[in-house]
């Protein structure tokens, strides 16, 4: 990026930060690109608000990425956790690892006309489907009814309240897309097949879905103590035993049968699901959703 072009500002007042082009503002100011390099300071946009500002130096503003994006957030939201930013990171993230999959499959947005979002919580990402798909049909299921209802009524959402028992789950259209993000993470190796099968009659033919699992990177997390997710140390050491032994691991939370976390090998998931008859591979890529959980991209075929 030429931050030249981008004609830069000295500002007064402090800009939000979905203002802000930090790439701009290093480029602008050699001498901060060098304090970031030292670990002086941790990014752009930290020694703008301490530093940059008071001394009148020039950024460069850019589009919010935010625009036409609904933010409202449901009080019972248990994705929100008080950082709002992350959160809609989180949710624009979800929507690369979905356009990267058209991308891949030469389906352009216009074709996608019915989407399912499963599980949709409280609509982190569903939002940012209404923004990019604007004329598609979206269905918000979730075993949360509270989520599914605030994503219909904020969303224009068909809402389905799911089913613990997949086989029971009431959806029945034709999709064109299915998102399911930190599902399959939190379930055994029965529960993925069921809900690739559901997926897979679910889609209609040439129809796509991008779904999340946990892989290397969470294990190290785990082996590092850097993200317990809410494990105790006798089901961490079960949980990557199973994992290094076979490919594939899994425990229960400690209140919850049947659902807990999963880790999975890429080349496990390859050889066991993805190799299904029916399923085309569109991408597999490493820590591409929120930098942390892996993303299946799979066409019906």
């Amino acid at each position: 990026m030429d931050a030249s072009a981008q004609r830069p500002i000295v500002a007064q007042t402090l800009p939000s930060r979905n203002e802000f082009d930090e790439q701009a503002y290093v480029q602008l100011h050699p001498d901060v690109a060098a304090a970031i390099r030292a670990g002086v300071v941790g990014s752009g946009w930290q020694h703008f608000t301490l530093h940059g500002l008071k001394e009148g130096r020039a950024w460069v503003p850019q589009p919010d990425p935010l625009v036409g994006v609904r933010r409202e957030i449901a009080p019972d939201d248990e994705m929100f956790r008080g950082d709002e930013e992350h959160y809609f990171d989180v949710g624009a993230s979800a929507l690369h690892c979905i356009e990267a999959a058209l991308f891949t499959a030469r389906r352009q947005a216009s074709t996608l006309h019915r989407i399912l979002d499963l599980p949709c919580g409280h609509g982190r990402v569903l939002r940012f489907l209404r923004r990019a798909f604007p004329a598609a049909q979206l269905t918000a299921c979730d075993l949360n009814r509270p989520g599914v209802e605030f994503c219909a009524r904020t969303f224009g959402a068909v809402p389905v309240v799911s089913s613990v028992d997949v086989a029971q789950i009431p959806l029945g259209e034709p999709y064109d897309l299915i998102w399911c993000g930190s599902l399959l993470t939190h379930l055994p190796r029965g529960q993925w097949t069921a809900f690739l099968q559901l997926f897979h009659r679910l889609l209609a033919p040439g129809g796509i879905v991008v779904c999340t699992t946990h892989g290397r990177s969470c294990e190290a997390d785990l082996v590092a103590g850097k993200h317990r997710y809410g494990l105790e140390d006798a089901p961490i050491a079960a949980l990557l035993a199973e994992y290094r032994r076979t490919g594939f691991g899994y425990v229960d939370y400690a209140d919850s049968p049947g659902y807990g976390i999963s880790l999975a090998l890429p080349s496990y998931v390859l050889k066991n699901f993805v190799q299904q008859p029916g399923w085309q591979l569109l991408g597999y890529h490493e820590t591409a959703w929120d930098q942390r959980q892996d993303v299946i991209a799979l066409r019906k075929g």
